[in-house]
């Protein structure tokens, strides 16, 4: 029996244009919420007492975008002195993941509350309040594609 050649050709230009379109629609999505979340969170602010905790929330999105630097200064415009947490942005540089919260460093019993303090928390209903929209943007994008 004669041998015979077979090749298989596949042409993935179409699959890159997909994935870049995919990645830069997912991209744009992840930013909107986290900054609508940032948003929420400062429009609903944890109980003021200098304002600190509620100037300190900002956006870390792991492609460089949001600015810690600026929500620092502020946090530490409304109480010099304040401890600020060092800024923690999320791994990788592919834009599709964020940190969104506060700096200063008595946020977390403020949200979650203490042992001698009920919780009061201004992050997690602004998360929660995203959810919805979120996973319906995400929807629709693959959706799309």
């Amino acid at each position: 029996m004669p041998e015979q050649n077979l090749s298989i050709r596949v042409q993935d230009a179409r699959l890159r244009s997909l994935s870049d379109s995919l990645s830069k629609n997912l991209k744009d999505v992840v930013k909107v919420a986290a900054f609508n979340i940032e948003r929420r969170a400062k429009e609903v602010p944890p109980p003021i007492d200098t304002g600190a905790t509620m100037n300190s929330i900002h956006v870390s999105m792991n492609d460089g975008g949001g600015d810690y630097q600026a929500a620092a200064s502020a946090a530490r415009s409304a109480r010099p002195g304040v401890d600020l947490l060092p800024n923690n942005p999320p791994g990788g540089s592919d834009g599709l993941s964020a940190r969104i919260g506060p700096s200063t460093s008595y946020a977390a019993p403020l949200e979650f509350g203490g042992p001698h303090m009920p919780a009061r928390p201004f992050m997690t209903p602004s998360l929660e309040a995203e959810r919805g929209p979120f996973t319906e943007a995400v929807k629709q994008i693959f959706e799309k594609a």
